[in-house]
């Protein structure tokens, strides 16, 4: 539980620290958000190698899971800073923020999904479970992510409602979809945590 939570946390803070330009960064924040996940993919490719062999490594399933929740999380972070600062938008680009960066980041998931593919694994009824449980999480996130937002848009004071450009609206209606692919994503691999915990205590009950 405690790896799910840090690598949540660790992402989304990159993420932040990417829009928020407290950093001078030799590269623009795209390309350098765009490299880690492609440097994550091949760390997780080698690591679930290496487990391969003592027969502890994660279904096909998880092991996507995993990427797909450390660059959502990032990826969300950044757009919701950018989102969030005055006379800085997505795709209105002020100083290092722009939607450049965000697809340069997509971009890099796109690569890490690539490297971590593997056509030869299928998914069990374990792993079929799980998504269907993600799946109920993340609708039920998105559904009142939207009944939230669209209270805001009717109900708001109308000097709140000023910057609501039509980008401002599509972006934050994208943002939406992402944190409930993030609420399914989390709620995965906590299903995965609560299950090799399990698998464990059965274990240890049989020797």
């Amino acid at each position: 539980m405690l790896k799910i939570i840090a690598t949540f946390l660790g992402f989304s803070f990159i993420g932040a620290l990417f829009a928020s330009n407290a950093i001078p960064w030799p590269l623009r924040p795209g390309y350098i958000a765009a490299l880690l996940l492609i440097g994550l993919a091949w760390f997780q490719r080698w690591h679930w190698q290496k487990l391969q062999r003592s027969g502890r490594d994660p279904s096909i399933s998880e092991r996507r899971i995993w990427l797909y929740m450390a660059g959502t999380a990032m990826i969300a972070a950044y757009v919701i800073v950018v989102l969030a600062t005055p006379g800085s938008e997505v795709h209105r680009r002020t100083g290092d923020t722009g939607g450049f960066d965000s697809w340069l980041m997509v971009f890099g998931g796109l690569v890490a999904y690539l490297i971590v593919y593997d056509s030869k694994l299928i998914r069990d009824e374990r792993d079929l479970a799980i998504a269907a449980v993600g799946n109920r999480v993340g609708y039920a996130a998105l559904v009142l992510l939207l009944i939230a937002f669209l209270l805001t848009l009717g109900f708001a004071p109308r000097e709140w409602l000023q910057r609501f450009t039509h980008w401002l609206i599509a972006n934050s209606l994208i943002t939406l979809i992402m944190l409930s692919c993030l609420a399914r994503y989390l709620a995965e691999l906590i299903f995965y945590w609560r299950d090799h915990r399990l698998m464990l205590a059965e274990e240890r009950d049989v020797v």
